[in-house]
């Protein structure tokens, strides 16, 4: 198993997720939240919930590449020598051995007249033959010398001359028959490889998502389901691409912490709301996923597929839905802190705390109350 590979890809999709720090994300909402000086509370939330492009991310994404690619061959510089032919190849080994056997004889008839050039018993003629000989063979040597010397060079002119072109002439050419098959060969394994990494890689992050493929509807019906029977889920309909239009509603006493939304068996990361309640008190309530923050942007999001090596991003990725809507807070609480445009304005014994959540809104809303106990 390549795991390593494998686990590189997992994290490189769900790496932006960690940086935000949510999987789930508001399209098109209206929140309200009253809480009062006692401790008691309501909380709605109307208007959609998207798992972050994660249709995108599961399955256009990680097939953006290969999916749909045929094989071209493409060969490039000079093109190899023909393989010979078996006949061929004999061929080339008789010539080979006769001609090593060519030079042994020579060889062995340099060798003979060596012992006869240094024979001392011959007569004065003939010494003084043998030396015409050798005087004759020296000029023959210094010749064969000369002639081998400028066949060296001429020789290496040309492998000099071959390196040139070579490095010259690189550019496209016809593939032969063999090296289409070659590559061939190799572009399927790799696209079989390919195919075996994007499917651990699914199944890797739909685990950690407890098991959720939008490729798959039943998954979505199940999960679909498992929510809507939860308390307080009064609609959960997916509207496709892990959009979900939702109606939740619920009330009670913030005796400790709250956070929308909380989904047993899933892991969806941060919620979109959570209310922290402190000593003295003291509630922080705030909406992390209530903003556009250029960081982490739906579509910066959607180009997470770019961040896994050997991918590219998805040609025909669905449009996440906007960041748009409203929150509100009421509260006969103290208002300790809040960072809304306005401030607190008073509807008779209530004070309202607005945000408009929009393309302009700087920073996540938050407020912190003083509460009576």
């Amino acid at each position: 198993m390549h795991f390593k590979k494998i686990a590189a890809i997992g994290l490189a999709v769900v790496a932006p997720f960690s940086l935000s720090g949510c999987l789930l994300l508001p399209g098109e909402f209206n929140s309200e939240m009253t809480v009062m000086a006692d401790g008691q509370f309501a909380f709605s939330y109307k208007g959609q919930i998207q798992l972050v492009g994660l249709a995108n991310l599961l399955n256009e994404t990680l097939d953006a590449e290969g999916a749909n690619a045929e094989f071209a061959a493409a060969c490039y510089g000079p093109a190899p020598e023909p393989e010979k032919s078996e006949a061929e190849q004999k061929k080339e080994k008789r010539r080979e051995k006769a001609e090593a056997k060519a030079a042994a004889d020579a060889a062995a008839a340099d060798a003979a007249l060596a012992e006869i050039a240094g024979d001392d018993a011959g007569t004065a003629a003939s010494k003084t033959s043998q030396e015409d000989f050798d005087s004759e063979a020296a000029v023959d040597t210094a010749a064969v010398a000369e002639e081998a010397a400028s066949a060296a060079e001429d020789a290496a002119a040309e492998a000099a001359a071959a390196v040139e072109a070579m490095d010259d002439d690189y550019s496209e050419r016809e593939c032969t028959p063999a090296e289409v098959e070659q590559q061939k060969k190799d572009w399927d394994e790799q696209q079989a490889n390919a195919k075996k990494e994007k499917e651990q890689a699914k199944k890797m992050f739909a685990a950690m998502l407890g098991g959720i493929d939008p490729s798959n509807p039943k998954t979505i019906d199940r999960f679909t389901k498992e929510v809507e029977r939860l308390a307080a889920w009064n609609k959960v309909e997916h509207l496709g691409n892990g959009l979900f239009m939702i109606d939740y509603a619920t009330k009670g006493r913030l005796a400790d912490d709250f956070a929308f939304p909380v989904i047993p068996r899933y892991a969806l990361g941060n919620p979109m709301i959570h209310v922290t309640r402190w000593d003295n008190g003291r509630v922080r309530i705030e909406a992390p996923t209530f903003h556009n923050d250029a960081d982490v942007s739906l579509m910066s999001l959607m180009g997470a597929g770019s961040m896994i090596p050997g991918m590219g991003s998805a040609k025909n990725s669905v449009e996440p839905v906007e960041v748009k809507g409203t929150f509100t807070i009421r509260t006969n609480a103290k208002i300790m802190a809040n960072n809304t445009d306005e401030g607190p304005i008073d509807e008779g014994a209530m004070q309202v705390l607005r945000w408009d959540i929009g393309p302009k809104t700087f920073g996540p809303p938050m407020a912190l109350l003083k509460l009576a106990n």
